[in-house]
């Protein structure tokens, strides 16, 4: 998966970005997901201990083939990490890389994602959001088994933001 982080105004804006195209000032990783990984952040930083990270995290828009999604991150999340001070910044990411998600990651790579996202979470008035990309194996694999989609159409208030599908 490509994960790209951006801030525009509003879900009608970041949905048009479920093209695929290029997204100004973005910030990518190909480690750090919108919902689980971000959900540990949000903890480090004070943010609910009992979450499982689905709360950080509510999908906005998918593409047809189900190959993008465009998810917005919690305006909670969005506020802690804004708070997080450049000197701070290294001891969260210590911290941070203590996942085992980032086992393998480079740390430099980490830092230069988290200054990157820090920027952005940083009152610009605007909202912060990912953009979730999968690669050819993950959507071959994802077309294979039944159920594929499942949820969506559930008759839920299309207004109202849905929790991201758990990973299994």
């Amino acid at each position: 998966m490509r994960f790209e982080y951006f801030a525009v105004a509003d879900d009608e804006t970041a949905a048009q970005t479920i093209d695929g195209g290029e997204i100004d000032g973005s910030v990518g990783s190909h480690v750090v997901d919108p919902a689980s990984v971000l959900g540990q952040l949000e903890r480090l930083l004070g943010g609910p201990v009992g979450d499982d990270g689905l709360r950080s995290a509510q999908l906005v828009a998918e593409s047809a083939d189900g190959a993008r999604l465009v998810i917005r991150l919690s305006n909670h999340l969005v506020s802690l990490f804004g708070m997080v001070r450049p000197t701070t910044l290294d001891d969260v990411v210590r911290h941070w890389s203590l996942s085992r998600r980032f086992r393998r990651a480079d740390p430099e790579d980490l830092h230069a994602f988290a200054a990157g996202l820090n920027q952005l979470c940083k009152g610009s008035g605007k909202r912060v959001y990912c953009r979730a990309t999968a690669d050819e194996a993950e959507l071959a694999a994802a077309l294979a088994p039944a159920g594929v989609g499942a949820g969506v159409g559930s008759g839920a208030d299309p207004d109202e933001p849905r929790p991201l599908p758990r990973r299994r």
